[in-house]
């Protein structure tokens, strides 16, 4: 413990024998990410005034900052090297992108002529909520057009009422290619020839029999 640090400590102890003030716990909500700013309640910092800042977790306290003498001191917590702030002219605790582990009671100890005054503050980071993105219901038609996603433009959306007509989900049209369409034609073409054949072969046979009989 530095010699700062033990002063303070021991003229708080003595002090509050004589009696001091203690304040109410005030609420400070803020976002994570953001500056938070914890006022002690003074206007104008003069004099032999001390100031420490603790900070209390899960029954842990932890100094963040303090005015001894003129001096600022903000380097007892490595986690918030380089986030930590204190005003020399009005003892103001500025912590920088604050983070959700540091919700807890921040706690001022003032010290002016002897007279002791905490200031408890119960902090709350909230944490950034992410929105989902949420998919709309609404049939999307494609227009060949390359979207933001790629150059790739998205066609399953087309025909937006082939499946109710099709519980399978198949394409009347796309589920016949060229190939199978030639094939259909050519059959029924070939059925159509041999009718045909059919027919003149018939009629060709049934010929001499009718004039044998008209002969005789």
């Amino acid at each position: 413990m530095s010699i700062s640090v033990l002063a303070l400590v021991l003229g708080f102890v003595s002090v509050q024998q004589v009696g001091g003030k203690v304040e109410a716990i005030e609420t400070v909500k803020v976002n994570e990410g953001d500056f938070l700013n914890l006022h002690p309640g003074l206007h104008d910092v003069k004099g032999d005034v001390q100031i420490l800042w603790t900070f209390e977790s899960d029954s842990q306290s932890t100094r963040v900052a303090q005015m001894h003498q003129g001096k600022i001191y903000t380097h007892y917590d490595k986690r918030l090297t380089g986030r930590v702030q204190l005003d020399r002219e009005t003892g103001i605790l500025t912590i920088a992108d604050i983070r959700t582990n540091e919700s807890g009671l921040y706690k001022a100890v003032i010290i002016v002529n002897k007279k002791v005054t905490v200031n408890k503050y119960e902090v709350e980071v909230y944490a950034t909520v992410t929105v989902p993105a949420v998919r709309s219901s609404a049939v999307t038609v494609s227009t060949g057009r390359p979207t933001s996603r790629g150059s790739h433009a998205s066609n399953s959306a087309t025909r937006p009422h082939t499946n109710k007509l099709f519980p399978n989900h198949q394409d009347p049209v796309g589920s016949c290619g060229e190939t199978e369409v030639l094939v259909r034609l050519v059959l029924s073409g070939l059925v159509a020839i041999a009718t045909v054949v059919f027919l003149l072969d018939h009629i060709r046979c049934c010929t001499p029999r009718r004039g044998a009989q008209s002969s005789v």
